[in-house]
């Protein structure tokens, strides 16, 4: 499936190295930890595509495409529980703070281990557009 175009672009929000330490060695939630104790903030928010729908069939959850991707896609995506909190969280717009906080009062884990989770699974569903980020 094509993915639909837009021009590059970034920001830059100036960051004091020493602070945070060998960034190197940190694992993507570890850094993103260390920056908001620092201060920084993570505003993006992340919604679930309206390409693909939940359902629950035959006591398993599963994401079946509906969308423009149906010729690309035969199949469906099995969710396990944590994946189901999350996609269910992904109907509305979410930060990744939301997201991450659904984690640890759902299912009472520390807040490192929700971020490494949420990290990841946003990862895959970007990998296979699954979601939008604004």
């Amino acid at each position: 499936m094509k993915k639909k175009w837009s021009s590059p672009s970034m920001s830059v929000t100036p960051v004091d190295l020493e602070k945070l330490g060998d960034v190197k060695k940190l694992s993507d939630a570890q850094l993103k930890i260390r920056l908001e104790e620092e201060g920084y903030q993570f505003s993006k928010k992340y919604q679930a595509s309206s390409d693909y729908i939940y359902r629950r069939v035959a006591d398993s959850d599963v994401l079946i495409s509906i969308g423009s991707n149906i010729a690309d896609f035969n199949g469906y995506i099995q969710l396990n529980p944590s994946a189901v909190c999350l996609w269910k969280q992904l109907s509305e717009p979410k930060t990744l703070d939301q997201l991450e906080m659904a984690l640890e009062e759902t299912y009472q884990i520390p807040h490192e281990e929700a971020v490494e989770d949420v990290i990841d699974f946003l990862n895959e569903l970007k990998e296979h557009d699954m979601i939008t980020v604004q």
